[in-house]
């Protein structure tokens, strides 16, 4: 649940936001093209529909069962790099708002510690212009990845995919929803395709996000050493 209100001095002078907590109880977050190899160095990189407009949205999957992030342990965030969103999930854009921002006052971030909103005498905290600037910052490059990502579902190159957990007893976890590249059609695309596909910058972000696949093992890794009921293998492929 979220509780979105345009930031207020009045309402939230005593509210403080640690972007971190945040970020720890994400099971994925959504990234923009800038991002791309970037977080495949840590995490699979996936589709998702959004139920509302039937477009596909690329997220970087931080966790399986669970929802929260299994690269935070040891009270630290332990990867290469933290998606930029993760950290912002605590704002919307918001003309109306104090810094022209909203905040959900239901996110994991909320409270009393981390950093300052407003200073004693109410003024915005420049951390507010810094989240400003990284949310719009954000918001585009996230709109980049979706342009990138339509350009793939136009040349039909999106395939649901089904991705099964199995625990040491035999049962069987199914994480649905997801969808990836179709990498047998990617290599079967005619020339013209791929050389305008290359040159519109659309051949090696597909390469990356299809190897990043690969990384959940490492998230199945990280959930075991976590103490969860341990995960011993899983098949990720091509839905039927």
């Amino acid at each position: 649940m979220t509780r979105l209100v345009a930031l207020d001095p009045a309402r939230h002078h005593a509210v403080h936001v640690d972007p971190v907590a945040g970020a720890a109880v994400r099971q994925f977050c959504q990234i923009g093209v800038s991002e791309i190899a970037l977080a495949a160095a840590d995490m699979p990189l996936f589709l998702v529909k959004d139920a509302q407009t039937g477009r596909f949205n690329l997220i970087a999957l931080f966790g399986l069962i669970e929802p929260r992030n299994l690269f935070w342990y040891n009270d630290a965030m332990q990867l290469t790099y933290l998606p930029r969103a993760a950290s912002l999930t605590a704002f919307r854009l918001d003309a109306g708002g104090a810094a022209g921002l909203a905040l959900d006052e239901a996110d994991a971030a909320v409270g009393t510690r981390g950093q300052a909103l407003f200073a004693a005498d109410r003024t915005p905290a420049s951390f507010l212009e810094t989240t400003h600037d990284a949310l719009n910052a954000v918001v585009a490059d996230v709109a980049a990845a979706q342009t990138l990502v339509d350009g793939y579902a136009q040349q039909r190159l999106i395939r649901p995919l089904s991705l099964v957990l199995r625990h040491a007893d035999g049962h069987e976890h199914a994480i649905g929803g997801l969808y990836g590249l179709d990498e047998d059609a990617l290599a079967n695309l005619d020339d013209a395709t791929v050389v305008a596909m290359h040159r519109a910058d659309r051949l090696a972000p597909a390469a990356v996000i299809a190897a990043s696949h690969a990384q959940v093992e490492r998230l199945r890794q990280l959930h075991n050493a976590a103490g969860l009921r341990a995960i011993e293998a899983f098949t990720l492929a091509l839905a039927e």
